[in-house]
């Protein structure tokens, strides 16, 4: 005789077990005498960081390299709240060392406060700087992709434009153009800088792109009707980017140093206040000579820390762009622990 007391099985509960164990289920009653039927509710989605952001983070190179670079563009950005000073009026005596509270980074032989002109530079630095390399790297991408899906005459002719600019040394091709331009500001500089350094990173882009030029994706794009514009840039590129973003923090680097060494030469508008111009005041007024080491070594010491946080930065872009470089973190439940060798465990 079977069972009566036997529960009887609804198949919507059974639908509703087999969900996840993080999905929450809401009790929906059906009627009156029906048992109620479980209905999943939306499954709630954590926000996480993108993966290449994960990555700089994981590398306490990256890391340190970013949190560098954040702290110095706060302190260009808020310089006006951090220092009551004009970095081109006299507010003190000049040529005096560093002190605390007053004239941190000492004062000038103008009796400028030091301090406020490393602030106030990182401003004009920086933006040029980072400018230069945006227009390096884009006229290197473009040239470079291009060269390399198209070939035939245009590749010759740009490997050849390319070869020139490599030949040639780039610190005295800028010191000559710009003692040849009748203008001398920051839109000035910025083009000097960029269309002088840009033929490096082209080649390695070039390389890059001739080894995706052949694979299915591409050939695929070509056989639907693509266009030249729309493969380059629309395929190629964006299986680039960790590269071109490697080359623009190189840019940036070289473009910064250019920047500083072109103002310190003297090549560049001596009116602005930048790191460059702080270290050519320095080396008119024979800071070296006096012994006012603080004049010269405060910008000097911006721009290595501003270098050294771009190339740090570099090294999470190194293992975004190639997975063998990623440390593999393994749990410490499924870690290997060393065996004692057979001899010792005899004795």
């Amino acid at each position: 005789m079977q069972d009566t007391d036997k529960p009887v099985k609804n198949p919507a509960m059974d639908l509703s077990s087999q969900q996840s164990a993080s999905t929450a289920d809401v009790p929906l009653p059906v009627g009156p005498g029906t048992p109620a039927v479980m209905v999943p509710s939306r499954q709630s989605r954590s926000l996480r960081a993108p993966q290449w952001f994960r990555l700089l983070l994981g590398n306490w190179k990256s890391a340190l390299g970013m949190a560098f670079l954040i702290v110095i563009v706060l302190v260009a950005i808020f310089a006006p709240l951090i220092t009551p000073y004009d970095p081109k009026e006299m507010v003190a005596t000049p040529s005096q060392a560093p002190s605390f509270p007053d004239h941190w980074f000492g004062t000038t032989h103008q009796g400028q406060d030091v301090f406020a002109q490393v602030l106030w530079g990182a401003r004009v630095s920086l933006t040029i700087g980072a400018a230069a390399a945006l227009l390096s790297t884009l006229i290197s991408a473009a040239l470079g992709m291009i060269a390399a899906y198209v070939g035939g005459w245009l590749d010759e002719v740009l490997n050849l434009v390319t070869n020139v600019f490599l030949i040639i040394p780039g610190l005295p091709l800028l010191i000559v153009i710009s003692a040849y331009l009748p203008f001398k500001n920051a839109f000035s500089m910025i083009l000097i800088i960029a269309f002088t350094t840009w033929a490096g990173e082209a080649r390695v882009l070039r390389s890059q792109a001739l080894s995706l030029r052949s694979r299915d994706f591409i050939l695929a794009a070509l056989a639907s009707g693509e266009s030249t514009m729309r493969i380059v840039f629309g395929e190629i590129m964006p299986n680039m980017v960790s590269r071109i973003a490697a080359g623009f923090l190189g840019a940036f680097v070289g473009a910064v140093l250019f920047e500083a060494g072109l103002e310190f030469l003297g090549f560049g508008n001596s009116d602005t206040i930048s790191w460059g111009t702080i270290l050519f005041w320095a080396q008119n007024n024979g800071t070296l000579l006096t012994g006012e080491w603080w004049h010269f070594t405060f910008p000097g010491l911006a721009l290595a820390l501003t270098a050294t946080a771009l190339i740090f930065i570099n090294y999470g872009l190194d293992e975004i762009s190639n997975p063998r470089l990623r440390a593999i973190k393994v749990p410490k439940h499924l870690a290997v622990r060393p065996v004692a060798p057979v001899s010792s465990v005899a004795r």
